[in-house]
Formats: structure tokens, C-alpha cells, sequence
């Protein structure tokens, strides 16, 4: 019953379009009330039951960087690495530290999340690309899906974008 619920799950979002997803949110620092803007993972153009996604978050403190969060939806494991192609350029990602975070909802779905460092320019490389690839690298081996790619376009994607919109309203 626990897969049949999982996989009931995985197909009713798959339902939804690629432009639904959650909203970017900007809060305030108490540390130094500059601006951080956090947009949760959203899923990549997934073709399996287990796939890619990202998030972000940005700090006005640091304009010129945010941290990338590479997902694995569907399965708990390591995440050792991040990587895009973009329109045929490969750019690897740096780990921002620590260990990857395990996620479990109603104990059916799960999930692996982990920050990588990523320079701001690259939202606007994914954004304005015609092709742009991610794969993750676990311990399992590499797992591989499109943000986008000509007709094809992901939750991720349009995520992505909501989230550059939020940082420039919130001054970035």
C-alpha cells in the first residue's frame, strides 16, 4: 500500500503544469536585517519516479552568490555533487558543506537536499538558455533531468524564475 500511496502522489503532481509550484518569499535577517529570499526544490522535467530539482536562497549580504539547493525526490541518498549543462557548457557546483538532509512526508514520500554555492549569474545563464541539463551525483550513481530543453520545460524552470523576479524586488 506505502508505494501504491507514493506513487499516487508522484502522479498527481505530475498533473499539475510545469508553471504551478510555490512562490519565492523574502524575510528579513535578524542578524543584519538584510533581505534573504528562499524559494523551496521544485522538480526538473522528470521521466522517472525518482528525480532531480532545486531550490534556492540568496542573502542580500551576499548579492553576488545563493546557495543552491539540489533535491532528490522520491529516495533517500547522499548527494555528493551538482552539475548543469548549459547549452553544452558543463558547470560544477561547490558544496557549501555538511551532510545531505533526509526528508520523509506522511511516511510515504522521501526525499535527499543538499546546498551547493552558486554564483548569481547563473540564474540568468539557466533562465536564458535553450538547453540546460542537471545532474546529481549520490552515492548511488548519477541521476540526470531537464530544466529545460526545446519544447520541454520543468516546475524548476518556472520556479527559478519566480525566484530571480523576488530578488530583484527585494533589491538584488
Amino acid at each position: 500500500m506505502r508505494g501504491f500511496t507514493a506513487l499516487a502522489a508522484a502522479l498527481a503532481l505530475a498533473a499539475c503544469g510545469t508553471t504551478t509550484g510555490m512562490a519565492a518569499k523574502t524575510t528579513y535577517s535578524g542578524f543584519d536585517d538584510s533581505a534573504v529570499v528562499h524559494i523551496n526544490p521544485h522538480g526538473n522535467a522528470c521521466t522517472q519516479f525518482i528525480c532531480t530539482g532545486f531550490g534556492g536562497q540568496w542573502q542580500e549580504a551576499k548579492p553576488d552568490m545563493f546557495l543552491l539547493r539540489a533535491a532528490v525526490f522520491n529516495e533517500t541518498t547522499a548527494i555528493l555533487g551538482a552539475s548543469f549543462n548549459i547549452d553544452g557548457e558543463v558547470v560544477e557546483l561547490e558544496p557549501a558543506g555538511g551532510f545531505t538532509d533526509f526528508e520523509r512526508v506522511l511516511d510515504t514520500v522521501e526525499g535527499s537536499e543538499k546546498d551547493f554555492v552558486a554564483p548569481i549569474s547563473l540564474i540568468d545563464r539557466i533562465l536564458t538558455a535553450d538547453r540546460v541539463w542537471m545532474r546529481v551525483t549520490t552515492s548511488d550513481g548519477n541521476l540526470e533531468d531537464a530544466v529545460i530543453d526545446g519544447g520541454k520545460d520543468s516546475k524548476a524552470y518556472h520556479a527559478l524564475r519566480r525566484f530571480s523576479a523576488e530578488i530583484s524586488a527585494a533589491g538584488g
